[in-house]
């Protein structure tokens, strides 16, 4: 079987020719993991499959390798990669809580301090220079 460069969970895709393996949250459900296929042509067009097994469930890793490397020979594409989006220390968390994506959440911040970027606040009237016609 061909060897696949395995990417930190938030690399960003590789651009084409090449196949991805991909085990994230299912978007549709994010109590849900599911195991995605995406061959990136050359072109940087995509295709992209659900590997399920015949009761829905995720395909296992050994066989979704085995499906990739088979689409990998198909396309004529000789780079292989597995990225698993569920492996950060926030997808963690989030799988510690049954995929509540909002656990350990403080609330949203617009304030972007390594950038020096203090982000709009409601009671900062002050800023609000909108124009009031009614």
């Amino acid at each position: 079987m061909p060897e696949f460069t395995t990417l930190k969970p938030h690399d960003p895709l590789p651009d084409g020719p090449a196949v991805v393996l991909m085990h994230r949250f299912e978007e549709d459900d994010p109590h849900l993991l599911m195991m995605e296929l995406i061959v990136i042509h050359a072109n940087q067009s995509e295709e992209t499959s659900r590997l399920i097994t015949r009761d829905g469930t995720p395909l296992p890793l050994d066989e979704a390798r085995h499906r990739a490397a088979e689409a990998a020979k198909e396309a004529r594409i000789g780079r292989l990669f597995l990225i698993d989006r569920t492996e950060g220390p926030r997808e963690r968390e989030i799988l510690a809580h049954d995929g509540d994506h909002s656990a350990g959440m403080d609330g949203l911040s617009d304030t972007d301090e390594e950038d020096g970027v203090t982000g709009s606040d409601m009671r900062d009237m002050s800023l609000n220079e909108a124009p009031r016609r009614f």
